[in-house]
């Protein structure tokens, strides 16, 4: 099954996160599935693919031609697309992926997981997603989704295909027993 995991790209990260990225790569790995991701080596996306590679997982690196020009590293061992920006890169890391796991990020990260669950509340995809909560991270953004459901602002509950996860290990558990 090929994992896509959305999150930070940035490098001034308190190393909980990067802790979690690592496991979750590893996790990925371990259980023979391949990581999707945003290519570049920065941040949880970097912590997360490296991971991946050293326990022998096989990892796919979307990038984009703009951010490359700027001289951002590709994580070593991984098999890269290059695509012409943001929008495309997004689009195939969708195409390529049968699940979707969001890590703390900023406005990126949040554009990524919330294309994805709009797309499957609209039948346009059938995939499962988690967030892994690290540090209580997601705790308020479940709390306004929950209360958008609550006041009928939602039509469907998001976690009707979303669930949130502390541990990485229990997380790609459940997505082989979601699908």
């Amino acid at each position: 099954m090929n994992i896509c995991v959305f999150c930070s790209s940035s490098s001034n990260l308190d190393a909980a996160y990067l802790d979690a990225a690592d496991a979750l790569g590893r996790a990925v790995a371990r259980h023979g599935h391949t990581l999707v991701f945003g290519g570049y080596d920065m941040g949880l996306m970097g912590a997360v693919a490296r991971a991946t590679v050293a326990e022998g997982g096989r990892v796919i690196g979307i990038t984009t031609k703009g951010l490359s020009a700027k001289g951002r590293a590709v994580v070593a061992g991984i098999e890269e697309e290059c695509t012409a920006d943001l929008s495309a890169r997004k689009e195939r890391m969708v195409e390529l992926s049968d699940a979707f796991v969001t890590l703390p990020g900023g406005l990126g990260t949040f554009d990524e997981f919330f294309s994805v669950i709009s797309r499957v509340k609209a039948g346009e995809l059938d995939a499962k997603s988690a967030l892994l909560d690290v540090d209580g991270f997601f705790k308020p953004l479940a709390a306004l989704l929950d209360d958008a459901c609550a006041r009928g602002l939602n039509s469907t509950d998001w976690r009707a295909t979303c669930e949130i996860f502390d541990d990485a290990e229990a997380l790609v558990s459940w997505i082989e027993n979601a699908r």
